[in-house]
């Protein structure tokens, strides 16, 4: 790193130099490379290691932007994959940015600042949020100068990923006259320039290895308890203090810490469980006492494989081969950040899980990351042409631009026709004098607020702490009359059922309890909708 580019740096950052990197006196590699980038006004994907200073290399420059330059109105919009980011995100900024004296607000499905009548400059939200907002609210995206994408690898490849290319599009609509600068975010991504083309061009690409050492070992676990045991006991050898176990699927996470409570290997009250169908005020109180708690073990799903703050871990255990490289990578980099290497243990049950676990490593060792294939699932067009129908909705909009709109889908108009026809011919749009509009069923679904997110609605049960009136989570049971139900790592027992809520309290020390969570849909909400043709267009693109 050459010391008169910091310095030059630091020069062209007077307003936000101290905010922002003044506690440390120094850049990172990946600030050094990025922050003169977004000075000179250029896009760029950033691909960096986890924990290596993306969101401050991409945040300083925009705000010292902002602040350089008369602006007004949103300003920034930043996109994150989840709430629970948005609201890491949140916490992590909000001083810094405050202080300077430049709005921020967030807006997600459950919590909403932002003021659309006098919109703060500075925005995080969610893809489905951002959707929500541009149907109601077009104009106040006219202001939009800076779109950041943070954690991109999260959605790319996904019909959450489809829908915020779409979306980009009709941004760029609104923005006719000057188009935004854009900046996509990740420690995981293997083709930089295969990623950003889909969302945004021209582009930059910043690209910092410094990929820490990786060491790993292996311990049979096909019977799980012992291996349990025995990894517990050199925790306790190392004086490890804070342990994540990371599962493939919440069923998993339920039954490991069922066996870390009921072996009595762990304190049981230091045992957490970190899942989708958790309460967010759950998880919130678990992601906390991970940052301040010592002596703390958590399992949970890839719900804490990015962003979230979570202090300095101890040791990552891998229960079973995660799906892929990328996700390896993230999970493992939660792991040992005070050092100069990554570690982790691997549990594997059978000989093919040891060879995908050896396999997984080797790549990510030798920095492999495999081919994904990014086949659009076509779900996203029936809830594209929802959202921006009802966008236009007093003025309608001609088959020739939605054509148009839909074309980073790769949908020729033969089957933008047969889409068509098919949500005239279920009431949903009409055709007047060439052009589309909503019908009232659209119109009545859309004020409902159903048709900004394209992830299929969970059919489930509230859990609620009958003494208390504490919520757990959520769990789906077929037929939920009696007996007990596992979530948070426990086991409770059924007191009633009122509606959709189910009230609980804990069961004996001896219950046992599958854990019963609906399996994670392949396709997006709006899949049933399509004709065939379109389907069958789907299934041989994501094949």
């Amino acid at each position: 790193m050459n010391y008169d580019d910091v310095l030059d740096i630091k020069r062209c950052l007077p307003k936000t130099w101290k905010i922002f990197f003044g506690s440390f006196g120094k850049l990172l590699p990946v600030q050094v490379k990025t922050i003169p980038l977004i000075l000179a006004g250029h896009n760029a994907i950033i691909a960096s290691p986890t924990a290596s200073g993306k969101t401050e290399a991409v945040v300083a420059p925009i705000v010292e932007k902002l602040l350089q330059e008369e602006n007004q109105g949103l300003s920034v919009l930043y996109i994150s994959p989840t709430r629970a980011l948005v609201n890491d995100l949140h916490e992590r900024l909000k001083d810094q940015i405050q202080e300077l004296g430049i709005s921020l607000a967030v807006k997600t499905g459950d919590r909403s600042q932002f003021i659309p009548q006098n919109p703060q400059e500075f925005l995080i939200t969610t893809p489905e949020s951002f959707d929500s907002l541009i149907c109601r609210h077009p104009n106040v995206f006219s202001d939009t100068r800076f779109v950041v994408l943070d954690e991109l690898h999260l959605l790319d490849g996904t019909y959450r990923g489809d829908q915020l290319r779409i979306l980009l599009e009709r941004l760029r609509v609104i923005k006719a006259n000057e188009e935004p600068k854009y900046y996509a975010l990740s420690a995981t991504f293997r083709n930089p320039e295969g990623v950003a083309s889909r969302y945004f061009y021209p582009f930059e690409i910043v690209s910092v290895k410094g990929q820490r050492e990786i060491k790993f070992e292996l311990v049979e676990a096909a019977d799980l308890k012992k291996a349990l045991g025995t990894t517990i006991s050199r925790f306790r050898e190392n004086g490890i203090h804070k342990a994540l176990f990371f599962c493939n699927s919440r069923r998993e996470t339920e039954e490991l810490a069922q066996i870390i409570r009921k072996e009595d290997i762990w304190p049981k009250d230091r045992v957490f469980v970190h899942h989708g169908s958790i309460s967010k005020a759950e998880r919130e109180e678990t992601e906390e006492m991970m940052r301040i708690g010592k002596g703390v073990l958590c399992v949970a799903t890839m719900s804490l494989e990015v962003g979230i703050d979570i202090g300095d871990i101890d040791a990552i255990v891998l229960v079973r081969p995660p799906p892929s490289v990328s996700s390896l990578l993230q999970r493992i980099g939660r792991g040992n950040r005070r050092k100069g290497y990554a570690f982790a243990i691997g549990l594997y049950s059978t000989d093919e899980e040891m060879v995908v676990f050896q396999r997984l490593f080797k790549m990510a060792q030798n920095g492999v990351l495999e081919d994904i294939t990014h086949g659009p699932c076509l779900s996203v067009a029936v809830q594209q042409i929802f959202s921006t129908l009802y966008q236009t909705r007093f003025t309608g909009v001609r088959k020739e631009s939605l054509q148009l709109l839909l074309r980073r889908l790769t949908i020729g108009e033969d089957l933008t026709e047969l889409v068509l026809s098919r949500l005239r011919d279920r009431g949903f749009i009409h055709l007047q004098a060439s052009v589309y509009v909503p019908s009232t069923r659209l119109i009545d679904l859309a004020e409902r607020g159903l048709i900004h997110s394209n992830i299929p609605d969970g059919q489930g049960y509230r859990v609620i702490e009958s003494f208390s009136g504490r919520e757990i989570g959520e769990i789906s049971l077929l037929d939920p009359l009696e007996g007990n139900i596992a979530i948070g790592g426990r086991i409770w027992r059924i007191l009633r059922i009122e509606g959709t809520k189910i009230y609980v309290s804990p069961a004996g020390k001896d219950a046992i309890m599958t854990p019963s969570f609906a399996l994670t849909p392949t396709h997006g909400k709006f899949y049933s909708i399509l004709p065939q043709a379109a389907k069958e267009h789907c299934c041989k693109t994501i094949l």
